[in-house]
């Protein structure tokens, strides 16, 4: 239970869903944990779990679309812990501001550039940030959440795939910036998960509909992408940089016809 030991993590969106599972995981393995989120009380929520635990974190308010913001929790993960080892930049935001994404002939600026303000933005700026007094202790790792709906087009959510196909492209251009260097960059690229957010807006129907196109007997949940955060952060990753790691259930794996064929192929009741 020590595969984080003497490590500090920052983790953005850590109030729940993936980031909380990945926060609680983190100070398991040993690291001290930096838990931010845009709801401090969700975030202090979360530390409080953590030092109930017998582990060690911190809470902190953190809009990542506000650079101010950003420069102030890297400096408290420094104040509070001395290092900066882990930066998981996990906070996103589906919705944006401005019209529903559902009508590409309507496609709504604002939208679009607040959701790239968040998703994209705030992960970029906060590595900037890190990567300095990560580059003078010697290395780190830095993760992103992305998603599989960065890997192909889609009929909506035309702003949140792109702006996850653009940390896609930061990903690797931090890696391939930094490698030498000792930090490594990666990206998780989840499938569907049940998150709280997930729950709250998915019905039974597109719930169902979801689990006939994962192959695999369930949908994901916070805590599988929290393991592969863990190994991703950990040492046992040393050689992996700058991966695109699908953690979805076998979403991707198929031909988009597998789940017709596996209809058809059932026995007539």
């Amino acid at each position: 239970m020590d595969r984080l030991k003497d490590k500090v993590a920052c983790i953005t969106g850590a109030g729940s869903g993936i980031g909380r599972a990945s926060a609680l995981r983190f100070a398991a393995e040993g690291a001290c944990v930096l838990v931010t989120d845009l709801r401090g009380d969700a975030a202090a929520s979360v530390a409080d779990e953590i030092e109930a635990a017998g582990g060690v974190a911190q809470a902190l308010a953190v809009d990542v679309g506000v650079e101010d913001q950003l420069a102030a929790m890297i400096d408290r993960a420094l104040a509070r812990f001395g290092r900066l080892d882990i930066l998981y930049n996990n906070a996103v935001d589906t919705s944006g501001k401005g019209r529903a994404d559902k009508d590409f002939l309507a496609f709504d600026q604002a939208r679009f550039f607040e959701i790239v303000r968040v998703n994209v933005l705030g992960g970029v700026l906060a590595s900037r940030m890190a990567i300095p007094h990560m580059l003078k202790q010697g290395g780190g790792a830095i993760l992103f959440t992305s998603s599989c709906s960065s890997l192909g087009g889609d009929v909506a959510q035309f702003s949140y795939g792109a702006s996850k196909a653009m940390v896609n492209w930061y990903v690797q251009t931090i890696a391939a910036s930094f490698g030498k260097q000792g930090i490594r960059c990666n990206a998780i690229l989840p499938g569907v998960i049940e998150t709280p957010a997930m729950k709250a807006w998915a019905s039974a129907a597109m719930t169902d509909a979801f689990l006939d196109v994962t192959n695999s007997p369930r949908l994901g949940r916070p805590e599988d992408i929290a393991a592969l955060a863990l190994f991703l952060a950990s040492d046992e990753a040393a050689y992996i940089n700058g991966a695109l790691m699908r953690a979805d259930g076998g979403l991707s794996c198929a031909v988009p016809h597998v789940q017709v064929v596996r209809h058809l192929l059932q026995p007539s009741s």
